[in-house]
């Protein structure tokens, strides 16, 4: 059993990575603030830690108090932003400080793992066949380059500093609201799908991803790496479709092609509702070049591979899954 530490606990991964904790059985606090929803904090084993991620005298105060932990996975993150700052001051500067803290409190633990994301790699260059980890990065976004830069800050550290990385692709599972957009056109009989030409894709269930993290945490040679996090498959845009509607049990749905120019225009009218509300929304001209790229699919075999990691779901047995979990819960109608 390890005594572990999880920031962005509350979150859509972080929410399956306690639940993994805790069914392997180790001691787990989690890192809270004011308003993170703690739906999925409940288990009276998770203990709460309130934590300012902007603070570091605070940080490392709390943590100097709280005692060593053996592992530290810092999942919290901006997904969603208004500006590039927004971004680097989410994922870059609060990577930054939680470290600071950690060594200041003198705490390092034996292992610290950092959720990052395959945009900090960008996608397949022209030519590859697939995104690999030692791949010259190019983030699309500024999403992915302030991952980017939080890895960069990391991987030049000195070797005493125990971190490792993961970069999952795209993530779906139980309590994730972007795909479920998605679920609920096709649930309507209606696929979208953006651009002429299909896209290479890869996907990842959410308890992958946490079954991925632990793996890497108990293994005896994981760290001062980084790791491509998927389910080992590839696809393309059509597979998403299929999965869906097998998981519905709907045969045909009415295809509606949108041009990049079309998801350009409607991406500019978003950003201006956005501003007047002050509130990030998903679609925006930054995501037009991860949309606009051919090739994501990637190359996790130094996971798959390296440490024998197998994952449960491919995407239409984890589709299907997540698809019943939407029904039971009422997201989408049965």
């Amino acid at each position: 059993m390890a005594r572990l530490f999880i920031t962005g606990a509350s979150g859509f991964i972080g929410g399956h990575l306690v639940e993994k904790a805790l069914l392997d059985g180790h001691e787990v606090t989690v890192a809270v603030r004011q308003g993170s929803d703690l739906t999925r904090l409940k288990d009276p084993r998770v203990n709460q830690l309130s934590f300012p991620l902007g603070d570091v005298a605070t940080m490392a105060r709390l943590l100097h108090k709280a005692g060593r932990f053996d592992w530290v996975i810092h999942n919290a993150g901006t997904t969603k932003a208004m500006s590039r700052a927004a971004y680097l001051e989410g994922n870059t500067e609060n990577t930054r400080r939680l470290v600071e803290a950690l060594q200041i409190a003198a705490v390092i633990p034996d292992k610290f793992l950092f959720v990052s994301s395959l945009a900090a790699l960008g996608a397949a260059p022209e030519g590859n066949l697939r995104i690999s980890g030692d791949q010259t990065p190019q983030p699309l976004t500024p999403y992915g380059e302030s991952k980017r830069l939080a890895e960069s800050m990391l991987t030049s550290m000195a070797d005493d500093f125990p971190w490792m990385i993961v970069q999952p692709t795209a993530v779906y599972g139980p309590w994730e609201r972007d795909i479920l957009t998605f679920v609920q056109w096709v649930n309507r009989g209606f696929e979208l799908r953006i651009g002429r030409r299909s896209q290479r894709l890869s996907f990842v269930h959410a308890k992958d991803v946490a079954g991925a993290v632990f793996c890497l945490l108990e293994a005896p040679n994981a760290l001062h790496r980084n790791y491509i996090v998927s389910d080992g498959q590839s696809y393309v845009t059509e597979d998403l479709g299929r999965a869906v509607r097998e998981a519905l049990g709907r045969k045909r749905t009415i295809i509606l092609r949108i041009p990049l120019g079309l998801v350009r225009q409607v991406s500019t009218v978003a950003e201006a509702i956005s501003t007047l509300q002050q509130k990030p929304t998903a679609l925006n001209r930054d995501k037009i070049p991860e949309l606009a790229a051919e090739n994501w699919h990637c190359d996790a075999s130094p996971l798959l591979d390296g440490f024998y990691y197998r994952p449960e779901f491919d995407l239409y047995s984890g589709m299907k899954q997540t698809v019943d979990w939407y029904k039971r819960q009422g997201w989408i109608k049965g």
